[in-house]
């Protein structure tokens, strides 16, 4: 009887340890977790440049948000010169452009993505 009582002891005892560490990484996870919620929630200014011109996207977009694909629908939602006239933009075809979108993305703190044009691809914009 003895040695039962012994074996309930130390299966407690082990119990209580792998609870203390499972604890640990609970809150290591809750840590992380928080920490990347936050840095999805730092807002990302789009900016289309031509020479010393800039013309910013109407609304921030929030890290989580940002995508090839949300970039160009707000960049479509801007007045055109021509009304029905659809933009084009060549450096949004690029591989550059992926790549810059990816680091802005993988960032940690607040960034600014700037879409550089040519003139005439910037003119085809009211400002």
């Amino acid at each position: 009887m003895e040695t039962v009582g012994i074996i309930a002891d130390l299966i407690g005892i082990a119990g209580a340890v792998f609870a203390f560490f499972a604890w640990i990484q609970a809150r290591q996870t809750q840590q992380e977790l928080i920490k990347e919620r936050k840095r999805l929630a730092k807002k990302v200014i789009v900016k289309l440049n031509y020479g010393g011109q800039e013309l910013n996207l109407p609304v921030e977009l929030r890290r989580a948000e940002l995508s090839r694909a949300e970039i160009l629908g707000r960049i479509g939602m801007l007045p055109m010169r021509e009304p029905g006239k659809r933009f084009s933009l060549e450096f949004t075809s690029t591989p550059d452009f992926l790549q810059r979108l990816n680091q802005v993305i993988d960032s940690t703190s607040e960034e600014t993505l700037i879409i550089p044009c040519s003139k005439e691809e910037f003119e085809q914009f009211k400002q």
